[in-house]
C-alpha cells in the first residue's frame, strides 16, 4: 500500500520515497502521544505548573515565619494567591518567601523554635 497522496512531505522532504519518511513518522507519533497524554513533560506548555512551583504551600498547611524577629506562633494557610499567602482564615497576609512549613517539633511545641532550640532538638 502506498500513501503518496496523504504524505505531508511529498515534494518537500528529501527523505521521502514511497512511504512516510522518518521525520513524518516521528511527528505522527509525537502528536499521538500528546493527544493521549503520554508525551514527555517538556513537550507541554507549563503555565499552571509554574504557578504551582512558585509556592510550596497548600490550603491547610501549618507554617511559621522564617525570621526570628517575626511572631513565633503557628499559622494555617487559608489561601495561596501567587506569591502571597492568606493565613488564619484570611486574617493575616504574608509573602511565601517569608514562610516555611512548621517542623514536627514545632507542631508539638505549638510555636516556632529558635535556631538554638532547633539545634538542641537535632542533637538529642
Amino acid at each position: 500500500m502506498c500513501n503518496l497522496t496523504e504524505h505531508k512531505c511529498k515534494g518537500k522532504c528529501p527523505e521521502f520515497k514511497e512511504e512516510q519518511c522518518h521525520h513524518c513518522l516521528i511527528q505522527q507519533i509525537e502528536k499521538q502521544e500528546f493527544e493521549l497524554g503520554l508525551a514527555p513533560n517538556d513537550a507541554y506548555v507549563k503555565t499552571t505548573v509554574l504557578q504551582q512551583e512558585s509556592s510550596d504551600f497548600l490550603e491547610g498547611d501549618t507554617v511559621v515565619f522564617v525570621d526570628a524577629f517575626m511572631p513565633d506562633d503557628l499559622m494555617t494557610v487559608h489561601k495561596v494567591q501567587g506569591d502571597g499567602i492568606l493565613l488564619d482564615g484570611n486574617r493575616k497576609f504574608a509573602l511565601s518567601h517569608l514562610l516555611r512549613h512548621a517542623s514536627t517539633v514545632e507542631l508539638n511545641a505549638k510555636r516556632r523554635l529558635s535556631l538554638a532550640e532547633q539545634a538542641l532538638g537535632e542533637v538529642s
